[in-house]
């Protein structure tokens, strides 16, 4: 079941990167709200790719003793602490511009996704609220004997934050390099071109 999980996480980010890229450019050159929702797709992904490297390599680390079993939760909940507020940031985004899709053609396809997302962001808002407190409470622990004298808890707590700092690293120039590999293959919109005309002028 979790491999089944993992492997949507990982079809779905490389989708919304490969969306954001085709559209990159263009979002670019007309900016305002239309680039704000490109970056939040961009973090979608980023974060989807994260989500799963971070437990591919959590796994690694543990059985090979790299990090301690007991450590795992708080590599978890650290990557956890990290990734909620801009995830539930570029969802409130997209599931604005999902109702802005409805409002402008209203279709039942439109509908169910703009509901899909509604539904989607509102229960990850609840869950992160309910889930913060513990999740901190569990990073503070594990991490608070860092540079405490005790060599152990201290190489265990550094081990946790360079995985987790290079779990969400791997996540995002994931989604950068899937960007940029389909960034303007799609036909320059009339807007944009009168937008480059309008710059070529001044």
């Amino acid at each position: 079941m979790l491999l089944l999980v993992l492997g949507l996480n990982l079809v779905i980010s490389f989708l919304n990167a490969r969306n954001v890229g085709r559209v990159w450019a263009e979002t670019k050159a007309i900016g305002g709200w239309i680039r704000v929702v490109a970056w939040a797709g961009a973090i979608q992904s980023a974060i989807g790719f994260t989500y799963v490297y971070a437990f591919i390599v959590a796994y690694i680390a543990v059985s090979t003793g790299y990090l301690p079993p007991a450590m795992l939760g708080v590599l978890m909940s650290l990557m956890y602490i990290m990734i909620i507020i801009p995830m539930i940031g570029s969802a409130i985004v997209i599931t604005i511009q999902s109702w802005i899709n409805v409002a402008r053609e209203k279709s039942l396809m439109n509908l169910g996704v703009a509901g899909w997302n509604t539904f989607a962001t509102a229960y990850n808002t609840y869950n992160a609220i309910q889930s913060f407190g513990p999740a901190l409470d569990s990073v503070q622990q594990g991490l608070g004997g860092l540079f405490g004298g005790d060599s152990d808890s201290d190489d265990s707590a550094a081990r946790v934050i360079l995985l987790a700092a290079i779990v969400l690293l791997a996540g995002v120039l994931t989604t950068n390099v899937i960007i940029r590999r389909y960034e303007a293959s799609l036909p320059v919109s009339e807007e944009v071109r009168n937008s480059t005309r309008n710059l070529e002028y001044r």
